[in-house]
């Protein structure tokens, strides 16, 4: 492959990962859309017991932790992102070499990226999904009860 190949399949590689990364942030503001939204519901329907406060107080705070993670992930994700989209941009006052080892540089970052770091950012996602659905199920049929 010449050097113009190897950049347009680095291209790709960023489009391809930057896709993912925004799918997964639309993701995360979804389910903290969702978290809030029964919160407030649970604290409009308040006082409640003991029990049903340590449950609510569980899945927050392990949702809490997850979410944490995957912010850390997002945020390191952008600063590498950022960065490989600034040495993208400074390969034509690169010799052909340099250029060359940008390029291979770049497409190793953005092949782990995609291949290691998005795939955990997606699992923790999922745990994330899976807390705050606990969460929604809980309140929501604990609403319901009283409601009735």
């Amino acid at each position: 492959m010449n050097i113009f190949d190897d950049t347009r399949a680095v291209e790709q590689l960023m489009i391809d990962w930057n896709a993912l990364r925004v799918t997964e942030g639309y993701r995360r503001v979804s389910f903290t859309r969702q978290r809030d939204e029964a919160m407030a519901r649970w604290v409009a329907h308040g006082p409640h017991g003991e029990t049903e406060t340590h449950f609510i107080d569980f899945r927050t705070e392990h949702g809490a932790l997850v979410l944490r993670e995957v912010i850390e992930l997002e945020e390191r994700s952008d600063a590498t992102y950022a960065r490989c989209r600034n040495e993208i941009d400074t390969l034509s006052s690169l010799s052909e070499n340099g250029r060359q080892k940008v390029i291979a540089r770049i497409h190793d970052v953005c092949a782990d990226a995609i291949r290691v770091d998005m795939r955990y950012r997606t699992a923790l996602l999922t745990t994330y999904q899976h807390e705050v659905k606990e969460l929604v199920d809980y309140i929501d049929e604990r609403l319901e009860e009283s409601d009735n």
